[in-house]
């Protein structure tokens, strides 16, 4: 073996076993949501496609809160990931939130409903605690 194609070969290699890029709005690159100060509620859009992994959302929230979300166009299958690492879904409207820590929304087609993919809006609301009770 000539020692071009020996370098050519291990260079194909390389490329082989190189992890691919994590796409934005995947469970391994999940989009970042910053509710602006004194507002408790952010509209963002998408599309949901065929085979593309998308849209995860990480958010930050405290124990005791809830998610509360609507989404318009595509029909779609929303499940979270707590804090500790376990998963659960799928959810319609609202989601306690147990802990203190950072959660991943996602969204993805309902493969079982018509107009599975296309554009959506999700609107995402986290209300404050209220106020803790003064101690007698």
């Amino acid at each position: 073996m000539s020692a071009k194609f020996a370098l050519i070969a291990a260079a194909a290699l390389a490329l082989i076993a190189a992890p691919a890029a994590a796409r934005p709005g995947s469970e391994h690159d999940p989009i970042v949501i910053h509710m602006k100060r004194g507002t408790d509620t952010i509209t963002l859009t998408g599309e949901l496609r065929q085979n593309v992994d998308c849209c995860t959302y990480l958010l930050k929230a405290r124990a005791g809160q809830t998610l509360q979300y609507t989404v318009t166009g595509a029909a779609v299958r929303a499940t979270m990931t707590y804090p500790d690492g376990h998963g659960d879904g799928p959810f319609a409207g609202t989601i306690p939130l147990p802990a203190d820590g950072t959660y991943l929304f996602s969204i993805s087609p309902d493969t079982m409903a018509d107009g599975a993919f296309g554009h959506f809006k999700l609107t995402l609301t986290i209300p404050p605690l209220p106020p803790k009770a003064p101690a007698d």
